[in-house]
């Protein structure tokens, strides 16, 4: 081999840049950047390794001006039972006070969203004056669909819920057609427990239908009856002699500045009339908002086996109070 050749020999290197052999000798600038290039991809790679185990690594671009991204806070569901506005301790203390036989209550948290029952829940029993509400209904609905002018029921209507007139609500129970009105009504809102018994006053019911019809027809559930005639009713309901708005309503004890629409009804029973005979049926319904006109809670309640008048609704008061205390400052 002479001097030459070896020489080229010597000169030639693979150049693992480029993957290919290189003939000539690379420059020291191009050394150094190759070295820079080198140790520059170790050091990246060692920093996204310390990255990776300390859990920092991120698939979101690095921005060191950017908002740490938020945690959502996930809020329990409320627990209705946990919460009860009627805790045991009430349902005791007003069981040995008033000595209550044959009864329902029905109370509804319209914040919460929350449903409470007392009683025996499968009971029926006659509505009393309370059925004037489904008298109410079934003019409301002739108004609405255009066949009866308000202007002609006004005055009847007026009494018949503010005074709790019978004759203004004999007439107005014609009007709608009497029992097939109270069958159409009862499968349109759901009724399941609700059936005639002949007169407004003797329709057979319970405190949960009532409770799901208050809230159709002055309330903000989804109903057949629009907002237009709801406006109607909660006018009436809210105007009721403060003599007759006992129980649920705002006679019965509800806070103060706060507005209540309310429908009661109450009977002795008399020989020929459906059993029990000389007791009372005492019914109450309401309808309650705070201030704000926010709705809070609904509470009905059934019974017709009172001994005194004053006894039952002296024990609806005292579940009015009590829903006071409760719901109402939640």
């Amino acid at each position: 081999m002479d001097r030459a050749s070896a020489s080229g020999a010597e000169g030639r290197r693979f150049d693992s840049f480029r993957g290919h052999v290189s003939e000539q000798r690379p420059t020291r600038a191009t050394f150094l950047v190759r070295r820079i290039l080198v140790f520059g991809l170790a050091l990246l790679g060692l920093i996204l390794i310390l990255r990776f185990v300390s859990g920092a690594i991120s698939s979101q671009p690095v921005d060191g001006t950017s908002a740490p991204i938020p945690v959502p806070v996930v809020t329990p569901a409320f627990d209705c039972e946990a919460n009860s506005p009627l805790p045991q301790s009430f349902v005791d203390t007003w069981t040995t006070e008033f000595q209550p036989t044959s009864f329902n209550v029905t109370v509804v948290d319209l914040v919460e969203g929350c449903t409470y029952s007392l009683g025996d829940t499968a009971a029926t029993f006659p509505t009393a004056s309370t059925g004037k509400i489904i008298v109410a209904t079934g003019v409301l609905e002739l108004v609405a669909a255009g066949t009866l002018d308000y202007a002609t029921v006004t005055s009847d209507m007026e009494l018949m819920i503010t005074e709790s007139d019978n004759s203004a609500a004999d007439r107005l129970f014609k009007i709608i057609g009497k029992n097939d009105a109270v069958v159409s009504i009862a499968s349109r809102y759901g009724l399941a427990s609700t059936t005639t018994g002949g007169a407004w006053g003797t329709i057979m019911t319970n405190s949960s239908d009532q409770a799901l019809l208050l809230n159709q027809v002055v309330g903000t559930a989804e109903s057949p009856l629009p907002e237009a005639q709801r406006v109607i009713l909660r006018d009436l309901m809210s105007r009721v002699n403060p003599e007759q708005a006992w129980g649920a309503g705002p006679s019965g004890g509800i806070p103060e500045l706060w507005t209540g629409a309310v429908k009661n009804g109450w009977y002795l029973s008399v020989e020929g009339d459906r059993p029990p005979v000389g007791l009372w049926r005492i019914n109450t319904l309401g309808y309650v908002w705070d201030p704000n006109k926010t709705p809070r809670w609904i509470f009905t309640g059934y019974s017709n086996t009172w001994t005194t008048q004053e006894r039952g609704i002296s024990a609806w008061n005292s579940v009015t109070k009590q829903l006071s205390t409760s719901l109402g400052v939640r």
